[in-house]
């Protein structure tokens, strides 16, 4: 099919410069960068994680020009890639800041990029509380006053903040794109304008971490849930209305000082609008399954795995966070001597979607239906990992990085002893403590669901697996890309060609050979100046002797594509003073000519300023790699004098014009929405803080607990924060839950 390209949906504002001649045209069936050559790029000023990693510009933009600073920007990379990350600056916990959501747009030619801050009910509440505005003196502000913490920003009073900066992830059931968190529901954001307009399900509907009453709870959940690529089906011939479990979440709690933790699989029913639950068993001790952190969760045709990650939550040092503000060495104290270690190998558990029938029961968020979940371990541990949709034989194939010494419950503090000998600086206040003291390795595990035996194959190549951290694209593995594109394909039809069947969508042959499927991931490298002597001490008996880390020499970040079935590497080491974050592989928008799985690598990258960089790079820049040539380094370096993005995390693509056709821009409203004005009601909040404490003692009068209710109602100043809420946090959420029809209409 020889089919001019397709014009962009929105024109984008500026011309690329051409100063150079373009290079030689690639062959129909490559992709246009196939022939272009790599860059030379200059080193940064200094080895290890950049000053500009920890700053980055709040100002929301739109459609801002992207310029090409060197290369080609291909003619067939077409589409958007949505990040998420925080809201960096020094002072401030890294990854508890909140959400910074950007989209990279481009049409061939042009590029631009929008963001915007994630703004939720608690984050329009937090500046009027801090502010003072409920206060009714010293003692009560120091109650309300929200403070960071490594998990959040947490009130004494009134609650966690919830602040989605993590992944997007797109539901195709409910057209919706969301924003997670590991510290709150998922939110909802517009695909154009990215403001947050709904969580996922209402505070009722899910179960608080900690059992307080507060007005902000604290909820945990997977920051990357997990979407079955299937069509909506009913869940059996007899019950046509009940759908078939196909989106996953999870709703947990660690062990904590007052708890000894719980651990929900969680399923969203797109045609009925809510969450059923099911608490995990062990399937072998029978007793309640307690994870550290549920990070990544995956989808596969018959099961559901999860895996607890290197992310673990220490109550005692955010307590000591929230309630002693300014006391810097009390708080390290209080961390030092209640931490513990991430568990030495990853642990997964795996539930039989079979068992996940939906019932009245399973919308009890306090007692739902009791499942088995079997628990494996492999490898060292870990927070990311992709699973094949299919397991044929009921075998699981897993691909895992692993990083037994990750640990990112720590933040490097001013001052820090590091390992080298040298002290944390003020630029690097609140970063994570995200680089693993031994090497990492990528895992390809095969769990045989039959036997309930794991067999692994464990990778490890010394370029490219020091510090394997944040994962990029799962979605070549998981069947994520497929299902966009074929919503895709569906609103934009392409003619099949002459040997794809009538099952092809548009023309493309689905399904990726062994020899090609692969996993693009960015490596931290190893910086000695980023690792606290405390954290080593903590990892010691893993770690062992100084002698063998390379304290002095360092590893260099770097980009990297994993070969699945051979274990091969293919990378690009990062000039010195370069980080890589958020790599997304983009298909050509050549297919069915080109195939799906081959196009290009965009990857946001952070340097220092130095007389070497383009006129318009501050030195946070966007790469482009050809993905079937990442040695050769970036073909394209595109900037901007606005472009300030520092860390960011994890990110998503949609192909061009996907975001026309998703629910936050139909004009009257999505078909989905929470009424914040409802699922945020002072009068049912005051009653919670005020029943809280009677319903301990439900054999007491209660009347004797009058002057609990007294004191709630004096320290928390009801009539006061009733103000704030009706001022400034529901009139940024006018939408209102629409009626509800059935699935058949």
């Amino acid at each position: 099919m020889n089919e001019a390209p397709k014009p962009p949906v929105s024109p984008l504002p500026f011309p690329v410069p051409r100063d150079e001649p373009p290079p030689a045209p690639a062959p129909a069936h490559e992709p246009d960068g196939t022939t272009y050559p790599g860059l030379q790029v200059p080193p940064g000023p200094r080895p290890g994680m950049p000053h500009n990693a920890m700053t980055s510009d709040r100002t929301p933009y739109t459609r801002e020009p992207l310029k090409v600073l060197a290369g080609t920007l291909p003619p067939d990379l077409h589409g958007h890639v949505y990040v998420a990350g925080p809201s960096v600056h020094a002072g401030s916990p890294a990854l508890a800041s909140d959400g910074l959501v950007l989209r990279l747009d481009f049409d061939g030619a042009h590029a631009t990029f929008s963001s915007a801050i994630m703004k939720t009910p608690s984050y329009y509440a937090r500046e009027p509380i801090n502010a003072g505005e409920t206060k009714r003196g010293p003692l009560t502000r120091y109650l309300q006053e929200f403070r960071d913490t490594t998990l959040s920003d947490v009130s004494i009073a009134y609650g966690a903040q919830e602040a989605p900066n993590t992944a997007p992830f797109l539901v195709e059931g409910e057209n919706m794109l969301l924003v997670t968190t590991d510290a709150g529901r998922p939110w909802a954001i517009h695909p154009l304008t990215l403001k947050a307009y709904t969580p996922l399900g209402y505070k009722r509907e899910w179960k608080a971490a900690v059992p307080a009453p507060w007005a902000f709870p604290l909820l945990q959940s997977t920051a990357h849930p997990a979407f079955a690529p299937e069509p909506a089906v009913p869940i059996s011939p007899e019950k046509e209305s009940q759908q078939k479990p196909r989106l996953f979440f999870t709703n947990h709690a660690p062990k904590w000082p007052l708890g000894d933790g719980w651990t929900q699989l969680v399923t969203w029913d797109t045609w009925e609008n809510r969450l059923h639950h099911w608490a995990l068993m062990d399937a072998a001790s029978g007793k309640p399954v307690v994870t550290q952190s549920l990070h990544q969760i995956a989808v596969t045709r018959d099961y559901v795995v999860l895996l607890d990650s290197n992310f673990p939550v220490n109550f005692w040092s955010i307590a000591a966070q929230a309630a002693l503000p300014g006391m810097t060495r009390v708080q390290r104290f209080v961390d030092r001597v209640t931490s513990e270690p991430s568990y030495p190998q990853a642990v997964f558990w795996v539930v039989k979607r079979s068992d996940l029938r939906p019932s009245p029961g399973t919308l009890s968020r306090d007692d739902p239906p009791r499942i088995p979940a079997y628990r494996f371990q492999a490898g060292g541990g870990g927070l990311h990992f992709a699973a094949r949709y299919e397991n044929p034989d009921d075998i699981i194939t897993l691909v895992a990085g692993h990083s037994p010494s990750e640990d990112l419950s720590h933040t490097l503090e001013e001052g820090d002893l590091l390992i080298n000998g040298n002290r944390a600086q003020a630029y690097q206040q609140g970063m994570p403590t995200a680089v693993p003291m031994t090497r990492s390795s990528l895992g390809v595990h095969r769990i045989d669901m039959r036997r309930l035996r794991l067999e692994s194959r464990l990778h490890a190549h010394d370029d490219f697996t020091w510090g394997l951290t944040v994962f990029s694209n799962a979605g070549l593995i998981n069947g994520e890309l497929e299902t966009n594109l074929r919503l895709y394909l569906r609103e934009v039809p392409r003619p099949p060609t002459q040997d794809s069947s009538s099952d092809d969508v548009g023309g493309v042959k689905w399904g990726i050979p062994d020899d090609e499927l692969a996993i693009y991931f960015n490596s931290d490298g190893f910086t000695a100046d980023m690792v606290p002597e405390h954290l080593y001490q903590l990892y010691k008996p893993i770690v062992g002797d100084k002698a063998g880390l390379p304290i002095q020499e360092g590893r260099a970040a770097s980009f990297f594509k994993f070969f699945v079935h051979s274990g091969r590497f293919e990378g690009y080491v990062l000039p010195t003073g370069w980080f890589g974050f958020a790599p997304q592989f983009v298909p050509s928008i050549k297919l069915p000519k080109v195939p799906y799985w081959k196009g290009y690598v965009v990857a946001l990258v952070v340097s220092d300023p130095t007389p070497d960089l383009p006129l318009n790079s501050t030195g946070d820049e966007v790469w482009i790699f050809d993905s079937e040539n990442i040695a050769k380094g970036p073909i394209c370096r595109l900037g901007s004098r606005n472009f300030d993005v520092g860390m960011t995390l994890h990110t998503t693509f949609l192909p061009p014009g996907l975001g026309d056709i998703l629910d936050g821009n139909i004009p009257e409203g999505p078909p989905y929405a929470v009424n914040v004005r409802e699922d945020y009601n002072v009068d049912e909040i005051q009653k919670a803080y005020e029943d809280w404490l009677p319903g301990f003692f439900p054999r007491i009068p209660k009347a004797l607990f009058a002057p609990w209710r007294m004191g709630v109602r004096w320290a928390l100043n009801f009539p006061k924060l009733r103000k704030v809420f009706e001022r400034d946090v529901y009139p940024h959420f006018p939408l209102r839950p629409p009626e509800k029809h059935s699935k058949n209409e």
